[in-house]
Order: C-alpha cells, then structure tokens, then sequence
C-alpha cells in the first residue's frame, strides 16, 4: 500500500488513529455540483469553503456518498489531492476507478484539518461529519463551520437545553394536534410508552444519548441538515438504541 493511500486508509478507519494524533481531526465537507470528467477513472470535483478555513495545496481526500436511499450511497467513492485553488473554491481530482461510484453534489470529502481550541463535545463531533440540526421551524440550531471557531461547554449545555426545550414543544404540540400520531414504541427502554409522551417528558440527559448515537452511527446523517424532534422520534420509536461505554 503506497503512503497516499495508507493515509487516506487512516483517515476513515481508525478511532485510535484519530485518538492518537492530538493536532488534526477529520472533517467533512460537501462537493459542489461542479463535477468535471477527466476520464472514465478521474473526475474533477470543487468545493467551496467559507472564508477562514482553506485546504492546503495537496492535500488529500477521501471522498464518499451521501446517503439518499439506500446505505450503499454512503459507501467510498475515490481519493485524490487538491490540484487546483481559485479564491475559496477548492478542486479536487478523485480516482474513481476502484469502487466505480460517480460522485454527485452534496457528498462528502473526508480530510484531515488542523484542531482548534472549542469545546469537544457532541456538536462539534456531529460538525465533524457536517451533520446539521434544526428546531422545530427549521431554523439551525448551530453552524457547522462557526464551531470551529468558537465554541464552548457553555454552548454545548445551552443548546442541550434548547434541544429538550423544543422536543418538548413538538411532543405538546401533536399531543393536541395529532393525537393519532402518539404511537406505541414497541422495544427499547421505552417499550409500551407512546411516542409522544417520552418525547413530552424526555431528559437531556435522553438528548446526550441520542447525539451520541448520531455521533456513533453516523453514515445515515453525515451532509444532512435534520429536525431534532423528528429524527429524535424516529430514534425513540427504533428502540432508542444507544452506545456501549467502556
């Protein structure tokens, strides 16, 4: 295995990897529609950076799929290096002759970035993989470039308390609402109790563990921007699956 491909091995599957190396992270970010052939085994791929992070010149990438319909959309689509940079657009040239997925608008480049001094918590993990979350008017609740800039624990606990703050509404609202909507969650800790309810009384310490699960799961989320009350319920009705500690 050649050093390019051993590191961009490393890029995306490795936790002690990523634990070891305390002065990057690896962070997503989404391709243009700009998408230019090459040849049938290269492709030119852009992608736009707000101002105040830039990609350096060779620096690789990994690029995957976004997940549209099925779980094969997530899987790796090629590797390359940024060959070209033109103010904030970025291009990279991705080979694509192993895996023989086309890339589309909206996947994800994996690299590695330097870390900045914010707070590691959930949010800035799901950011990692350019994961969004709204409230209940659509309204994003962080910025997924921002927080790398700033973020603290004190923003971590205060968006905690507004996630709680708007499942709680949401609950409320279709209680009275949509009453039929109140379903019965059939396993899990939640087993037996309506949706609706454990949405109403939920904890945010039932927050942590749904990001957490996000953070630990996050091929069906990665490059999307969700509700949290919705995603929450769908979270609660599967059985509220949450991740082993050691």
């Amino acid at each position: 295995m050649n050093k390019v491909l051993f590191i961009i091995f490393c890029l995306v599957s490795s936790k002690s990897f990523a634990q070891k190396d305390t002065t990057k992270w690896v962070r997503a970010f989404p391709i243009t529609d700009y998408i230019t052939n090459i040849s049938d085994s290269m492709k030119i791929v852009q992608v736009h950076l707000p101002h105040g992070v830039a990609f350096a010149d060779k620096q690789i990438g990994l690029l995957k799929g976004m997940y549209r319909v099925n779980r094969s959309d997530t899987g790796t689509i090629g590797a390359g290096k940024c060959h070209l940079i033109k103010g904030d657009y970025y291009y990279f040239t991705i080979n694509v002759k192993q895996n023989g997925k086309q890339p589309k608008a909206g996947d994800l480049l994996y690299t590695f970035m330097d870390k900045t001094p914010v707070y590691r918590g959930n949010i800035i993990s799901l950011a990692c993989q350019y994961i969004g979350l709204l409230d209940v008017y659509e309204k994003p609740l962080y910025d997924r470039y921002d927080v790398f800039s700033k973020w603290t624990l004190r923003d971590e606990e205060a968006l905690m308390d507004s996630i709680v703050s708007d499942i709680h509404f949401t609950g409320n609202y279709f209680t009275k609402n949509n009453p039929e909507m109140n379903v019965s969650i059939n396993d899990g800790n939640y087993k037996g109790k309506p949706v609706l309810d454990a949405m109403i009384t939920c904890s945010k310490m039932d927050v942590i563990n749904f990001l957490e699960y996000m953070v630990a799961r996050p091929i069906l989320y990665a490059g999307h921007e969700w509700k949290i009350s919705e995603v929450f319920a769908t979270w609660l009705t599967e059985g509220a699956p949450t991740v082993l500690k050691k």
